[in-house]
């Protein structure tokens, strides 16, 4: 929390605005933004956050059949590895295949901080195959790519991905995931640079909770009760010290 807060109360609100039209060609072209106040909690993340009390850029997009254009400054997530944000983003799909690309086309900073990211994925009955990459991983100042491979057999699923990593080094990581049954899942995946994570899945009625370490035994744990009416309570915690509780209301 900073200055040596350790512990506070918040409450905030977030407002989101939207609005679409139609045309007679069959585009669809739309508007969002949001505005708020005071702080909300960031459950995933573990964290509190403060809302703006004012409009900035909107989002825009244009769709037509399965091709959808999405228009917002350095608020599009990179389809490589979601650490860096783009401009322009564009998707379609064609039966088992899916195309996505995001590009930043503003030069804040320099003409070396644009960047465009790329990811293709094919899906064939219980195999999944995708390839993503970047022309300028921010994270190692250079081209990075990779591609991952799963297949499901009933309630379990393997999967296989390599990352080069730019500049960096290279990763190979083999996952599985198993629907236990009764509303629990497990997961375990590991690479060859010694890293390795795991997480257990529970859901049953309006209870949902989710707990994952790695081998640096960086845990955390999200807790979520649904009251109905568009009402939750929701708590999480995490190796950091860091707890968070709080009601929330959808409207």
């Amino acid at each position: 929390m900073g200055d040596g807060v350790k512990s506070r109360v918040w409450a905030g609100i977030d407002v989101n605005f939207s609005g679409s039209v139609t045309t007679d060609s069959g585009i669809t072209v739309s508007v969002s933004e949001d505005i708020g106040g005071g702080d909300l909690a960031d459950y995933a993340d573990k964290e509190i956050n403060a809302q703006t009390g004012s409009m900035e850029t909107p989002a825009v997009s244009i769709a037509f059949g399965a091709t959808k254009i999405t228009i917002e400054e350095n608020a599009i997530d990179d389809v490589y590895d979601d650490d860096h944000h783009g401009d322009i983003g564009v998707s379609t799909s064609l039966g088992g295949a899916s195309v996505s690309v995001v590009y930043k086309a503003n030069d804040n900073g320099g003409a070396a901080n644009k960047s465009t990211s790329y990811s293709v994925g094919y899906t064939m009955g219980d195999v999944a195959l995708s390839v993503a990459g970047t022309d300028n991983d921010g994270d190692s100042s250079g081209s990075a790519m990779m591609w991952s491979a799963t297949y499901t057999m009933g309630d379990m699923t393997l999967g296989l991905s390599s990352d080069n990593n730019g500049t960096a080094a290279s990763t190979t990581e083999g996952s599985v995931s198993y629907n236990v049954g009764g509303g629990l899942s497990v997961s375990l995946a590991a690479d060859d640079a010694d890293g390795w994570d795991a997480s257990a899945t529970y859901a049953a009625g309006a209870l949902s909770a989710t707990y994952a370490t790695d081998e640096d035994s960086a845990w955390e744990a999200d807790v979520k009760y649904d009251l109905g009416g568009g009402v939750s309570i929701n708590a999480a915690s995490d190796s950091n010290e860091t707890s968070i509780l709080g009601i929330n209301f959808s409207f």
